[in-house]
């Protein structure tokens, strides 16, 4: 089993929620459109950012050179349950055959997530 978790203040991404190019270099299309689902989309885009170094911490990879934050996906199912869609064949080697969980938790002011691949 291997882990990973992460834990950020939310202030740490307020010039985010209405600035398109910084938005772009860290969420894919789809994670930017789940955002806009919500008025506050602060905690969603501090939650997914933890949520995509919970999961990099956990492949023991880190961001940068073959891995960047855009190659791990945070997607929600209708029922708003978090799950991770990988777009790097390196990433997808790592896993062979085990499962990612990743659980997404926020308050007013700060953002946390882990990550358990088994």
């Amino acid at each position: 089993m291997q882990v990973g978790i992460d834990i950020e203040d939310n202030n740490r991404f307020v010039d985010y929620v209405d600035n398109a190019d910084k938005l772009n270099k860290i969420f894919t299309i789809r994670e930017i459109e789940y955002f806009f689902k919500y008025s506050s989309r602060l905690d969603h885009i501090t939650g997914n950012f933890c949520a995509k170094e919970a999961v990099a911490k956990a492949l023991k990879t880190g961001f940068g050179g073959a891995i960047n934050l855009k190659d791990i996906e945070i997607l929600h199912t209708k029922d708003k349950v978090p799950y991770v869609n990988l777009d790097n064949q390196k990433l997808q080697n790592l896993l062979q055959n085990k499962t990612i969980d990743i659980s997404i938790s926020h308050t007013d002011n700060i953002s946390t997530a882990i990550c358990v691949i088994s």
